[in-house]
């Protein structure tokens, strides 16, 4: 993996990490200002995601986003994980993958799929 790789999966391992702290401090860091979740279309820009961040912290605290595997490199990424609970720690509940495209070294536009899972 290059330098370029490993510091794009580290920009996409941060979002995930505010959505499970609650820190939005790092939202303008990680995201462009031309920030559009395909599935969220109501959310475009770092502070409409801080505010849902917020939100949906106080709402749902246990709420924990786990990244299995992030593949790709540059400005293309697969990310493979899903969505659980801190209470039951390893079980994820609803198995996604998300595509994300990146410009700049910040999170530019997203995709987000629901997975099958055996």
């Amino acid at each position: 993996m290059d330098a370029h790789s490993h510091d794009s999966h580290h920009v996409v391992q941060r979002y995930f990490q505010m959505w499970n702290t609650g820190d939005t401090s790092i939202a303008p860091e990680v995201l462009s200002s031309h920030w559009a979740d395909h599935a969220h279309p109501e959310i475009s820009g770092p502070a409409d995601v801080q505010r849902s961040v917020t939100h949906i912290h106080a709402s749902r605290p246990g709420l924990r986003f786990h990244i299995d595997t992030i593949l790709g490199t540059d400005d293309l990424l697969s990310v493979i994980g899903g969505v659980g609970h801190e209470s039951h720690p390893g079980i994820i509940d609803t198995h996604l993958i998300w595509l994300i495209r990146l410009n700049d070294g910040q999170m530019a536009e997203m995709w987000t799929y629901q997975r099958s899972v055996p």
